[in-house]
């Protein structure tokens, strides 16, 4: 087993955003689900993808990828857990994502900065 592998020993609720928003703007979610990550909380400053420096609150290395714009909140799944994430405060919007490989690229490593 990989140290990847083996570093993912928490887990997160994530919500999947929609590609395009409702005729009112808002974005919709798919149905939550529960991966397994590691989850840091670190003040780390990173450029978004407009070529703007940010900060994030987390840093997060999931077991999958996730796309910008997705919500992560830490911990297991609930069994109220809300279909829209942005009514919880404990949740957070991923502003980045990145994905690097190991030397034989046999695996990669996925860093979401939330």
């Amino acid at each position: 087993m990989s140290i990847i592998v083996k570093m993912r020993k928490q887990n997160a609720v994530w919500w999947q955003r929609s590609a395009e928003p409702d005729r009112y703007g808002k974005f919709s979610y798919a149905t939550p689900v529960e991966i397994e990550c590691r989850w840091d909380d670190a003040v780390i400053e990173f450029l978004d993808s407009k070529g703007q420096t940010k900060s994030s609150k987390s840093v997060v290395y999931p077991d999958r990828i996730l796309s910008v714009g997705d919500m992560l909140r830490e911990g297991e799944i609930e069994s109220d857990e809300p279909a829209d994430p942005t009514t919880l405060l404990t949740t957070a919007e991923i502003m980045r994502f990145d994905k690097t490989p190991n030397i034989k690229a046999t695996e990669t490593l996925y860093t979401v900065y939330l």
